[in-house]
């Protein structure tokens, strides 16, 4: 079989085992899989099921998320300010959201459109203890300090307090990547950062061809084999086809090249020699830099200085433009 085939087969193999597990047998086997982490998007773990590694994420489902009339809902239920959307500590928009993208990307996986989604082999609710507050909000100094960094805002405190009490999760059962593409690029040399970044290009433009911009592709959500990169973890995306408010859809339209400069700011001012791209932007060049990257930098050098200036400094100023609009 091809790579495609195998990777295929596997899937169905994976997902037909889970599909048919009731939920006792499910919380079971989760109950005995090997700890990964626990972080602001979740608690992560990794079991070996029909000879495969899947990679799960249990996405607290808040009381609000589980009520009848808000099932698999796509809207902005708690009413969030657009600019949590950035990813500079902010708990996403809610479990169905991230599911949805979960089953968008899966099918485009499927169908042959695009290869760098990994995917999802079965979703199910579940019981769930709420998830740790160090994780969620211990970064920020506890609850209080979380909603002062966002700026106050009520909607965010509210947000936060549910998921420290949600008693429910999505259990998302994922196909399992090996490397995330930071530990990966730590290991390479310059010589691999044009590989990748047409690779961030191709998956970014695809995404925004398709109305999705992930709005949290730092090189942790990115994962890779070696061969591919693999954009996952969509607890911050948003997209054309979610319930959105007028507000979110302007939002969106101002954003739609969000990842792709994103991603670029990342990879040229975190991966290269500390300062090259503000170097080269400012048209200091080092000699004998190879002629493939200094392409890259020709092209991309302000853009990720400006990128990387925006998002420093929406860490202290909630209200920062986006200047790429």
């Amino acid at each position: 079989m091809t790579p495609r085939q195998d990777r295929l087969a596997a899937h169905h193999r994976v997902a037909g085992h889970l599909a048919r597990l009731s939920d006792h047998r499910l919380a079971a086997l989760l109950d005995a899989a090997a700890p990964l982490g626990s972080g602001i998007g979740g608690v992560t773990s990794l079991l070996e099921i029909e000879g495969a590694q899947v990679f799960v994420k249990r996405v607290p489902l808040t009381a609000l998320e589980q009520r009848p009339e808000h099932l698999r809902s796509t809207a902005n239920l708690f009413d969030l300010p657009s600019h949590y959307q950035y990813g500079v500590g902010s708990a996403g928009f809610g479990a169905w959201r991230e599911l949805a993208v979960h089953e968008l990307t899966t099918g485009w996986v499927l169908d042959g459109a695009q290869q760098s989604f990994p995917l999802l082999h079965h979703a199910r609710v579940l019981p769930a203890e709420p998830p740790p507050a160090e994780g969620l909000v211990g970064f920020l100094g506890g609850l209080d300090g979380a909603v002062a960094y966002w700026g106050g805002s009520a909607a965010i405190g509210e947000r936060l307090r549910a998921i420290l009490a949600a008693d429910a999760a999505v259990v998302l059962f994922l196909e399992y990547v090996p490397h995330t593409l930071g530990s990966w690029l730590a290991e390479q040399d310059t010589g691999a950062v044009p590989w990748v970044a047409g690779q961030l290009a191709d998956t970014t433009a695809f995404l925004r061809d398709r109305g999705l911009v992930h709005f949290d592709a730092h090189f942790r959500n990115v994962l890779t084999d070696g061969h591919r990169l693999y954009f996952t973890d969509f607890g911050l995306a948003l997209g054309e086809s979610f319930e959105l408010t007028r507000t979110e859809r302007e939002f969106l339209d101002r954003h739609r090249g969000y990842d792709a400069a994103y991603t670029v700011a990342h990879l040229l001012t975190q991966y290269l020699p500390a300062g090259l791209a503000a170097d080269w932007a400012d048209g200091r060049r080092p000699a004998g830099t190879a002629p493939e990257l200094a392409a890259l930098l020709d092209r991309h050098a302000g853009t990720a200085v400006r990128m990387r200036g925006f998002l420093d400094r929406l860490r202290t100023d909630k209200s920062t433009p986006y200047p790429l609009d």
